[in-house]
């Protein structure tokens, strides 16, 4: 390790949310040209140390030192140039919103396109990042119509745009194609070669080799830090947890065909995003809907969720009823559908308790009921007691790190014990010891027609049984 000064140092530093602690007595420091993993289980406080880092959070005096100013890139882009609490979750898919939003009604004047977002000016050496980005087509095209992968492209790209000395990357393989991670891989290895310096969270099965150091967090706590080499990862707890058994009585389906896709083809003004496609899901099926990013998977799942307009103007049956030709409303749809996605998450509001955001599942709305039965109360205690997040379940949800709050929204799905679940990566940011406990547990739901979205076929549950592949379409 280099004898000159910490760029960026943390002597006993604590941190806290709502009056839990989250970090406690942490010393860490950052040097030039080092890279750094940070390692640890679900809410562990990885992501606040990164915030910690890049200035974001209040620290004690003498307890943080900062020689250089650090760019940090997030799970959930918050920010004077786009914050998702500014719109709806559905206006992502309204066809009125055409590739660039600038040129587009008054309504959506405050939608950045890409290019605005990224306060992207033309030179040879921003051109080339974008195309290394893959990002160029996309310039014009409204922020809110990006996918999840397509978004954290962007956000890598807007910090690397500002050359940053020190970069401070939040799980940045999340929602990645497999080629994507491959190239992003590969070329923060270059940067750091030439002198960025690194810290990125991620998965203990994850760290590019690039990476120098590592620091591993239980609990707020630092569990141990040093030299690459010298890191073994704990190995996940396998231990048997009890799975729960729900006391709603579960939904059992009506239909003998959940969905129906027929020649269908979904576009923005000249951009197309589903070309022709056909499926059929019958009830009690089992699939798998794989494809890189932007293969249109999120807008898919949308026509079959009742969330996209388009769905209107093709043939889309969903149990066994046209879309726009019978008297099925939306929410005949969505009573029947347990649902999670990325972007649906980008939406919740931060200001509900967490039992609050569970049980928007039986509204399918971001609202909560007014009256609960208390079988719900009873299955949302024994959920949140099954992934160790009872004690949460009167905090804010946006007190919660990433992956506690993908696990609230993963049992709000499960909550109404719907016959249909649509789970659009449902893991993201969950670490390896609650994503088999999730496992266990979707494979443990009978008479269920189930629809998983993942770029990792490792995480499927057993359950999984067919493929449907948006890159096969193409």
């Amino acid at each position: 390790m280099s004898d000159e000064s910490p760029l960026i140092s943390l002597t006993k530093f604590t941190a806290r949310r709502s009056g839990k602690p989250i970090l406690t007595n942490v010393t860490f420091a950052l040097r030039q040209q080092e890279c750094w993993a940070i390692v640890g289980p679900t809410g562990s406080g990885k992501t606040t140390l990164l915030q910690a880092m890049a200035g974001q959070f209040p620290a004690p005096p003498g307890t943080l030192s900062r020689r250089t100013s650090a760019e940090f890139v997030s799970f959930k882009e918050e920010s004077s140039r786009f914050s998702y609490s500014g719109y709806f979750y559905q206006q992502r898919y309204q066809a009125t919103m055409g590739d660039n939003p600038e040129r587009e009604e008054p309504a959506y004047h405050s939608i950045p396109s890409l290019r605005n977002f990224l306060q992207y000016t033309d030179s040879p050496e921003n051109t080339a990042l974008i195309k290394r980005l893959g990002l160029e087509p996309l310039l014009d095209r409204s922020f809110l119509k990006l996918s999840n992968g397509q978004t954290r492209k962007a956000r890598i790209g807007k910090a690397l745009l500002r050359h940053p000395a020190v970069l401070l990357l939040d799980n940045p393989f999340v929602g990645l194609d497999k080629t994507f991670r491959a190239e992003l891989t590969e070329w923060l290895g270059e940067l750091v070669q030439h002198g960025l310096t690194l810290v990125l969270v991620t998965e203990p099965e994850d760290i590019p080799p690039f990476v120098t150091h590592v620091i591993t967090l239980q609990q707020g706590q630092v569990l141990w830090q040093g030299n690459r080499n010298e890191y073994t990862p704990e190995p996940p707890d396998a231990s048997e947890t009890e799975l729960p058994v729900l006391q709603t009585a579960p939904q059992l389906p009506d239909f003998a065909e959940a969905f129906r896709l027929r020649n269908v083809t979904v576009r923005y003004g000249d951009t197309v995003i589903l070309n022709g496609i056909n499926w059929a899901i019958q009830a009690g099926e089992h699939w798998a809907l794989l494809g890189q990013n932007g293969a249109g998977k999120s807008v898919l799942l949308s026509l079959l969720y009742g969330d996209h307009p388009q769905a209107y103007a093709n043939d889309v049956s969903v149990f066994g009823y046209r879309r726009g030709k019978s008297g099925e409303s939306i929410w005949d749809v969505k009573r029947r559908i347990g649902f999670v996605s990325p972007e649906l998450h980008l939406y919740f509001p931060q200001h509900l308790s967490v039992r609050q955001v569970a049980l928007t599942g039986l509204t399918d709305t971001l609202t909560p009921p007014r009256q609960v039965p208390a079988e719900t109360e009873a299955d949302l205690k024994q959920l949140l007691a099954y992934f160790g997040l009872n004690d949460t379940v009167n905090r804010p949800f946006g007190t919660l790190s990433a992956g506690e709050q993908r696990l609230v929204l993963l049992v709000r799905a499960l909550l109404k014990n719907p016959p249909v679940l649509l789970l659009d990566e449902p893991f993201q940011v969950i670490d390896a010891h609650h994503i088999e406990l999730a496992r266990r547990l979707i494979a443990s739901l009978d008479h269920k027609t189930i629809l998983f979205v993942t770029h990792n076929q490792g995480e499927l549950p057993e359950k999984i049984d067919q493929i449907f592949d948006l890159n096969l379409m193409i």
